[in-house]
């Protein structure tokens, strides 16, 4: 038996309340990392998340590639989370204070093709440390950004959340089938005796740990 996946969890909710709200930043978003504070309703986050999948598309991206993700707790975060997941690829957060050496191992060992990232983390040039651990890895063909003073070489993915409607493509290939039970959603790490470890996850499995997070709040 299967069940839907992430993406189509989300667009049943973003069609159900388009104008209940669904992703608001820290009020003092301006202190850690560029972009104005987002409050985003369903149908504007699903809009963005529909922008940022075409564009990964676009760049030439194919199905099942792995999308490195080094983004602080900010809206940006969740949006490109979806929107890679909408464009059927496989999401690989990496920690955010990880050492170079540190990403670089791990999205080497999965052989990851793009890497998306923000413009500063406090005062700290993080698409600067991106562009350098995108050196390091051979099979990373792109470097995309949020934020301002973007270093030359990476995509900038600011517009893609401002942009009007028509001007938003569509993802080829959406997965839309039924699939959470085998269909692969990310690539988290865990840190062993032997060092990172990749540990691929469905779209269950990603589910129920959110189930059991939100159970835990209550």
């Amino acid at each position: 038996m299967t069940g839907p996946t992430i993406d189509a969890l989300f667009r049943a909710r973003a069609a159900l309340t388009p104008e209940a709200p669904a992703l608001a930043d820290a009020v003092n978003r301006s202190s850690f990392t560029d972009g104005r504070v987002h409050r985003l309703t369903y149908a504007q986050a699903d809009r963005a998340v529909t922008a940022i999948a075409a564009r990964l598309r676009s760049m030439g991206l194919s199905s099942d590639a792995t999308v490195g993700i080094q983004l602080p707790n900010v809206a940006e975060n969740i949006l490109v989370l979806l929107a890679v997941l909408r464009a059927g690829m496989i999401a690989a957060p990496l920690p955010l204070l990880w050492r170079r050496a540190d990403a670089v191992a791990a999205l080497a060992r999965i052989g990851t093709k793009a890497l998306i990232t923000c413009g500063r983390v406090g005062t700290f040039n993080h698409a600067q440390f991106a562009m350098s651990v995108a050196a390091d890895v051979f099979s990373v063909r792109y470097v995309c950004a949020f934020g301002q003073n973007l270093p030359d070489g990476i995509v900038p993915l600011d517009d893609l959340i401002a942009a009007e409607d028509g001007d938003r493509g569509r993802p080829a290939d959406r997965q839309d089938a039924d699939d959470a039970d085998t269909r692969l959603a990310a690539i988290t790490f865990e840190v062993g005796e032997s060092g990172i470890v990749p540990v691929a996850r469905s779209h269950r499995e990603l589910l129920a740990g959110g189930m059991a997070w939100r159970a835990k709040l209550r």
